[in-house]
């Protein structure tokens, strides 16, 4: 059976960032759930690094074997300045669809389909593409992700997942702007308190060389209270102050791509924006299945990048630090 309270959100891969020092870091793929039981004692799904989304302890009440999870999402960054002139704000808001369900006694599965939209406001003279102060439209990404693994118990365990995404602009072509990524390696439980994941993972670039990259996962359950996770693109530490609710603090590394179309005045380019950021926040968990997350702080450094149809750098500018915040709810059915 399924655990009512426990019903996170996970990423499911990470991957090598590429030559800037400032851009060696992990990118997760789409969201997966994180924990299932069957009946009997809790046994959680094994830990993939990278939780875009907290992670709680299986709780005692049971649910069906299978389940599906509906979530929203809004987030909005401040304005910054761009290093060679202009400033850029950006906001974005989407949902995401999770079914999960049991395939026998060893294996799990869960499958996640997701769309949002990105909204980049430029102002004064951004030198993105050059000589256009608006160098795209509106963006958008839709992403398709699964994963089979075994269920949590003392020892070793596996997984293994996927991930098709079509990110980039209106009228862009589609098979130009798919990216498509896989992991696989091993879980171990080394006890209750500590869960250690280790594989390797790949995902494709926009007119680039792919990222491959170890895939490492580390969560430690340092009381009934507090965790700590290492987790790829994020490091966490929560507090459950009871069963409904929770504090929060979180530094991770975020990459975005996106296709332009060819009336773009760098036609069927590719745009990057990768970012660290760092803040706190508060979860609220019901036990009819809401859940809602509040996050906000500052992006630390961000850096938006455009490459040519052929792969060629045209720019890349970093932007100054600017405050976010990011509003999520969650229901489970």
């Amino acid at each position: 059976m399924l655990s009512r309270r426990t019903r996170a959100i996970l990423v499911a891969s990470l991957v090598l960032a590429s030559s800037a020092s400032a851009q060696n870091a992990f990118r997760p793929l789409p969201a997966v759930p994180d924990a299932l039981e069957w009946s009997g004692a809790p046994r959680a799904v094994p830990s993939l690094a990278s939780y875009m989304d907290d992670l709680e302890r299986a709780a005692e009440a049971p649910r069906p074997t299978s389940f599906l999870e509906a979530r929203g999402y809004l987030d909005a960054a401040g304005s910054a300045g761009l290093e060679g002139g202009g400033d850029v704000s950006h906001q974005r808001g989407g949902w995401q669809v999770i079914f999960g369900t049991e395939l026998d006694e060893e294996r799990l599965a869960a499958f996640s389909l997701s769309t949002e939209a990105h909204f980049y406001n430029f102002g004064g003279a951004p030198n993105l593409v050059p000589g256009a102060s608006e160098p795209f439209n509106d963006l958008y990404r839709a992403s398709l992700s699964g994963i089979v693994r075994t269920p949590q118990q003392l020892g070793m365990g596996w997984f293994g997942g996927f991930e098709f995404t079509l990110g980039g602009e209106d009228e862009a072509s589609p098979r130009d702007a798919l990216v498509a990524g896989g992991v696989g390696g091993v879980h171990y439980v080394a006890s209750e308190r500590l869960e250690v994941d280790v594989g390797l993972a790949m995902l494709s670039r926009l007119e680039d060389d792919p990222w491959i990259w170890p895939f490492l996962g580390l969560k430690w359950r340092a009381s009934e209270a507090l965790t700590f996770e290492a987790k790829g693109t994020s490091v966490e530490a929560r507090y459950a102050l009871d069963p409904s609710w929770s504090l929060f603090a979180r530094a991770e590394y975020q990459l975005r791509q996106f296709r332009l179309n060819d009336n773009n005045p760098l036609p069927s380019g590719v745009f990057r924006d990768e970012e660290i950021r760092a803040g706190a926040g508060i979860t609220h968990r019901s036990e009819s299945g809401f859940k809602l997350d509040l996050f906000g702080g500052l992006n630390v450094w961000r850096e938006l990048s455009t490459l040519d149809a052929v792969g060629t750098k045209v720019s890349e500018s970093e932007a100054d630090t600017a405050p976010f915040v990011a509003l999520a709810l969650q229901f489970s059915v």
